[in-house]
């Protein structure tokens, strides 16, 4: 069946979902991140290493991962103010998202169209797609507290964690074997490609959702300032703000420290190197599927926390390898409690943002957390200047992510108030 494209160019005028419309939607967004699990696993799991063999320095790596940080920043709150004046939610979501997509096609191209610079082009094209992501998160997010029943959001976010992990295991492992078997850099072109075709496919899903537009917000417009002092009288949310920042900061620290400690301190080949994501996405499919168990166990708060203390172990064991097949069972680990992070993440924000401004309390948690990530990287890649250096950068993430976890774990009064809602 052919995509209602008309709904790119007037506003949504659902009613709420029904019940089957609620269905279809949870298939259609486990479906659309399955599909989207394939593109990450070909160019964003491989796009560090890609650089770093285009002759990258380690601070074009760093790049990688601050440049749309950096971007998005200022882009964010901008993003979800205008989504709420227009109130076309629907529109930015697969609007973005489409534009978002065409840069990984760009990406694939840069060989055939530049013999030159072509890592320093590489990184830009990267760079800029924050342009398209910071709209793309803002509205997606938003969109998906509305898609799915408040009771369901767990287990939906396990199931869509669970088939991108899945689809980006498989995507890697096949990734690696291809990559050894072709000649460079078009063995990374057709890769790369191959996932830009699947991304297509998770689009169309994403067309099909049956979630209604909020009304535009046509209200005075206030001074930035004072919409901040707004969002940040929740003392929750506050506090939740710190934790998760200081968790992104220690994951965008590791972001390029990891790659670069594989390649130049390990020498890993392309093999080897998607067999350690592999092992990665492939325990975090399966912690993804035992999460709900764990979060009716200990809460959702308790499990988010438990996540970042434990994925901070892996930067740490990950300097003291001197043997690249070590790096399997610390992969292993990594994906186990980065599941923990990924499952939990969404629905506490959720539980710390008023539903009437949510979509405004999001862009505002999305620019802490490309701060963040803008900040990790740059640190991590004046550190890795050396082989010294990517093991220094390696341990002090790991550090900031010891204390993230910390300040993530509830409150006494949190732990009383949350524990009967959680799922049964």
């Amino acid at each position: 069946m052919p995509p209602d494209l008309s709904r790119l160019f007037r506003p949504t005028p659902d009613a709420p979902p029904t019940p089957a419309q609620g269905e279809a939607n949870i298939r259609h967004l486990v479906w659309d991140i399955t599909w989207f699990g394939v593109l990450w696993g070909s160019v964003v799991a491989f796009l560090q290493v890609y650089v770093v063999r285009l002759g990258g320095s380690s601070l074009l790596v760093s790049t990688l991962t601050y440049g749309p940080a950096l971007i998005a920043i200022v882009w964010q709150i901008p993003a979800g103010w205008l989504m709420t004046r227009t109130g076309r939610r629907m529109q930015w979501v697969i609007m973005s998202g489409f534009v978002y997509r065409l840069f990984f096609l760009a990406v694939a191209l840069v060989p055939f169209v530049s013999p030159h610079y072509r890592a320093e082009i590489t990184t830009g094209i990267w760079a800029l797609s924050a342009f398209a992501s910071s709209f793309s998160n803002v509205a997606f997010l938003s969109m998906m507290a509305d898609a799915v029943p408040t009771d369901r959001m767990t287990q939906v976010v396990g199931w869509r964690i669970a088939g991108f992990g899945f689809a980006n295991t498989l995507t890697t492992l096949v990734g690696g074997q291809l990559l050894q078997r072709m000649p460079f850099p078009i063995n990374y072109q057709v890769f790369f490609l191959l996932g830009w075709l699947a991304s297509l496919i998770s689009w169309w899903h994403v067309l099909q959702l049956h979630v209604p537009d909020r009304p535009a917000d046509h209200s005075p417009h206030r001074a930035f300032w004072r919409d901040l002092s707004r969002l940040l009288q929740y003392p929750r949310f506050g506090y939740f703000l710190i934790g998760a920042g200081i968790m992104q900061l220690a994951l965008g620290m590791a972001a390029p420290a990891l790659p670069l400690y594989w390649v130049r301190n390990l020498g890993a080949s392309d093999e080897q190197v998607s067999v350690v994501l592999t092992v990665a996405s492939g325990t975090l499919v399966i912690g993804s599927l035992l999460m709900r168990r764990a979060v009716a166990r200990i809460g959702r708060e308790w499990a988010l926390a438990a996540g970042a203390l434990g994925y901070a172990l892996y930067p740490l064991v990950t300097s003291l390898t001197a043997s690249t097949w070590w790096l399997l069972p610390w992969a292993a680990l990594a994906g186990f409690f980065n599941a923990g992070i990924t499952v939990t993440l969404f629905e506490n924000l959720v539980s710390v943002t008023p539903e009437e401004d949510r979509t405004n309390y999001i862009a505002l948690y999305n620019v802490v957390m490309n701060t963040a990530l803008f900040i990790g990287p740059i640190l991590a890649g004046l550190l890795a200047r050396d082989a010294a250096g990517v093991v220094l950068a390696l341990r002090l993430s790991a550090g900031v992510g010891l204390l993230a976890g910390t300040l993530l774990a509830p409150r006494e009064s949190d732990r009383h108030r949350n524990k009967a809602r959680q799922p049964s």
